[in-house]
Order: C-alpha cells, then sequence, then structure tokens
C-alpha cells in the first residue's frame, strides 16, 4: 500500500468540550490500516465515557500504547481492560512506578506516577519494548525511545524525579516513547505522536528523523510540555517545526493555553489545538 489513512479522535483532553467531560489527561482512539489503536488512557474511566459517546468500541481495539510512565496518561488504565480482554498494552522497559514532581505549586515532591499496583495488576496483558532502538509493532507502526543522551538535567531542570529505593536522580525520561506512523510511502512522510514530549519537540523530531532518514515528520501531535516555558523556549519549538518541515502541528494538554496562542502566531495555518471530541485526518 502506496499511503495509508490515519484517523486520530481525542477522547480525553484539559480542554472542556459541550458533551463531553474534561480532565487533566489524554488519550486518544487511532485508526489506521484497518486497525484500531489506543493511545495513552487519560487519568480515569473519563476517556471511556467520551469513547462511549463518540462511538469509539474500545472492545475492538486491537492494541494499546502508553507513552510514558505518568498518571494522567495511564490511570484509566482499568477502564481500558475491563472493556477491553484481549488487547496488549505496549510500553517501555523503564517505565515503573516511581516518577515523582517538584512543579505544580509546590516545592514538595509529590508523586506523578502510574497508580500504585497497576502494572503488577495488569502483568499479563503488558508487553515491555526496549528503551534503545525502533520497536515495530505493526506494519507502518513504531515505537522510537528517546536515543539523546543526558536528558535526566533536562528532566532536573523542569522539576521531574525518579526515586530508586532512597534515592532521587533527574528523570532521564527512558520511559517516554513516540508513537510514528508511516503515511505516504511514496511521498516518505510520517506522523508522530508524542503525548508530552517531555523531552522537547525538537528533540523528539531529530530522534524520528534520525530513525527514519528518508523519511520527513509531516505531522506531530500530542502535548509540548511548554505550559511553565518562557517565550524564547516556545520561539524554539516554532523554529523547530520550521527546520524539520513539519507542516501540521496538533497540540494541547501540557502545551499551556499561552504557548499554545503564541504557537499559532508564529505558524500560521499550521496549529490545531486538541479538544475532547476532536477528529484529524492524516494521509
Amino acid at each position: 500500500m502506496v499511503s495509508r489513512e490515519l484517523i486520530a479522535t481525542v477522547l480525553v483532553e484539559n480542554t472542556p468540550a459541550e458533551g463531553l467531560g474534561s480532565e487533566h489527561g489524554l488519550s486518544m482512539h487511532l485508526r489506521y490500516g484497518g486497525l484500531n489503536i489506543l493511545l495513552d488512557f487519560g487519568q480515569s474511566d473519563l476517556f471511556a465515557q467520551n469513547a462511549e459517546v463518540l462511538g469509539c468500541d474500545l472492545s475492538r481495539v486491537e492494541f494499546a500504547v502508553l507513552s510514558h510512565a505518568h498518571y494522567d496518561h495511564a490511570d484509566g488504565m482499568p477502564a481500558f481492560f475491563a472493556r477491553n480482554g484481549r488487547a496488549r498494552l505496549y510500553l517501555g522497559e523503564a517505565c515503573q512506578e516511581n516518577c515523582w514532581s517538584t512543579k505544580g505549586g509546590t516545592a514538595e515532591a509529590h508523586y506523578i506516577g502510574i497508580g500504585e499496583g497497576l502494572l503488577r495488576r495488569y502483568n499479563d496483558r503488558l508487553a515491555r519494548v526496549p528503551t534503545a532502538g525502533v520497536s515495530t509493532i505493526a506494519p507502518g507502526v513504531h515505537l522510537v525511545p528517546h536515543s539523546t543522551p543526558e536528558l535526566a538535567e533536562q528532566g532536573l531542570h523542569a522539576g521531574m524525579l525518579l526515586r530508586k529505593g532512597d534515592q532521587w536522580q533527574g528523570d532521564g525520561f527512558a520511559h517516554e516513547m513516540s508513537l510514528v506512523f508511516e503515511l505516504d510511502e511514496t511521498a516518505r512522510t510520517l506522523a508522530v505522536f508524542s503525548s508530552c514530549s517531555h523531552a522537547g519537540l525538537p528533540t523528539i523530531a531529530r530522534e524520528v528523523s534520525e530513525a527514519f532518514p528518508s523519511w520527513r515528520i509531516s505531522a506531530y501531535v500530542g502535548g509540548l510540555h511548554l505550559v511553565h516555558a518562557s517565550d524564547a523556549e516556545v520561539a524554539q519549538v516554532a523554529q523547530a517545526v520550521r527546520d524539520f518541515g513539519i507542516e501540521r502541528l496538533c497540540t494541547g494538554h501540557c502545551t499551556g493555553a499561552h504557548a499554545t496562542r503564541m504557537l499559532e502566531t508564529l505558524l500560521p495555518g499550521q496549529v490545531e489545538a486538541l479538544r475532547p471530541g476532536l477528529i484529524l485526518s492524516f494521509e
């Protein structure tokens, strides 16, 4: 097949939407090459309630992907497994229940990881993927972990920590990965879904481009972790979008309203704000 249509439906996101629930979190239903895929679960069963309103049958999902080990993407997991008895959940080898943060209005470290016991409870449904190299999980569907060294310094700067026993360290985001789809084989275009982009869009776009050297990222979808960013940092993201030739930037969740407005100004006609119920089509 030369090209495959990709249709993404936002099941839950931070933005209020008429007739649908919203929460700080992200979950998306994806249809691609005859497959039904779920990316993330939000922080509660709200994504499943919205899926029912939107006509997305979670029982038909062939596999799910957890983008990283934070509660606002993982803790709706039980609602999915209650509705789907067969799908495997792909997640990184480094995904554990050990993520903490000093941001969010407090200097005290507070837990932001996967709900305690969820990984053990659903262990038989989990499919761990390596923290190095591309994992192809279906024709045209790939998982790309970080390949950039020393991201732990970036994690410390963002107030994001890992706790290992009594030890604290900066989060190097080894638990985070991007979901990448091949769109047009002739044009060699890709769509990248990076739910929170903790390492930054410029880093992730470079990593994906290095993993697929003869392909171009035409669409980038997900949060950009810019809610606490300076205007200069937002401008750097906009410049990276230009540099990598990204035509569509669909963003929300942890991007923040100010950064989203800035990006809309800096990248006129290229930015789409995510919201529950939004349907995106890529070819």
